[in-house]
């Protein structure tokens, strides 16, 4: 008898500890969710050639001091934060642009990059391109390993 109320107990608890953690979950509320805008992108170019890896998709590429990366858009979209990682720390000046009203606007410089989160006034372009102009002396080579960018005022 003793055997029977343990073993009821033991499937009431395990009952129970399933009803309470299925019954915490929520279901994702993608409407309010913070989308990185670069995977937006329906076209990806260096250095003015399209490329379609998914390394580029997502803002890695490797170069040489003045080369950059270019990311257009179907739609405009909106962003007020942009990150970049850089692998090498090589890079001494970076310049971010936006495409709006057909041309590119210079909405950011900055120097150094190691992982490196720019907030910015909120920017809506239909293209956003990162220019590497300096890297340090003695080593032109650099690596990003990624960029991202973001509307977290949605």
């Amino acid at each position: 008898m003793k055997q029977k109320i343990i073993k009821a107990s033991a499937v009431i608890a395990i009952i129970s500890i399933i009803c309470f953690v299925f019954s915490s979950c929520k279901e994702a509320d993608n409407e309010n969710a913070i989308i990185d805008v670069i995977t937006l992108a329906s076209e990806v170019g260096i250095n003015g050639e399209k490329t379609n890896t998914v390394e580029a998709s997502m803002g890695a590429f490797k170069g040489l001091q003045g080369d950059y990366i270019e990311f257009f858009f179907d739609e405009p979209v909106t962003f007020d934060s942009f990150f970049i990682n850089e692998k090498t720390t090589s890079v001494r000046q970076y310049n971010i642009y936006a495409m709006t009203d057909g041309k590119y606007k210079l909405i950011h410089t900055g120097k150094h990059i190691t992982i490196e989160n720019i907030v910015l006034e909120p920017v809506t372009a239909t293209a956003i391109k990162l220019v590497i102009v300096n890297t340090e002396i003695g080593n032109d080579e650099f690596i990003i390993q990624g960029i991202s960018a973001y509307n977290t005022n949605q």
